[in-house]
């Protein structure tokens, strides 16, 4: 289990990683780890809130890496809240990249606008 990190800059501003809380409460209660580093946001991004789906995509393109500890092992990848997909899709991009031999998703929200 891997949380979608937080930039460095933002983690110290917050002083927690919300993703990561409920990363490490649900591998707790699932006898698992969600170990930390395994993936890192590797530049600081702008909020995606306000962007519309192609400015998110371009926002998180190659925002993150992931090591080799992810090679050959099935990965879910926690994240509070999934919109349009574009963060999760970049992470998992990372943790592919890094040999991950499949990426599952797992949110706690949808978020959605209804029009």
């Amino acid at each position: 289990m891997v949380a979608l990190p937080l930039h460095t800059r933002r983690y110290h501003a917050r002083k927690y990683d919300q993703a990561q809380l409920l990363a490490g409460a649900l591998a707790k209660h699932l006898g698992q780890e969600a170990p930390v580093g395994w993936l890192t946001r590797t530049r600081e991004t702008l909020r995606q809130v306000g962007l519309s789906e192609e400015e998110r995509a371009h926002n998180v393109d190659g925002a993150f890496c992931a090591t080799s500890d992810v090679a050959q092992r099935d990965v879910l990848l926690l994240d509070d809240v999934f919109t349009t997909g574009a963060t999760a899709r970049a992470a998992a991009m990372a943790l592919c990249a890094a040999g991950a031999s499949r990426v599952e998703v797992l949110t706690l929200a949808r978020a959605f606008t209804l029009t």
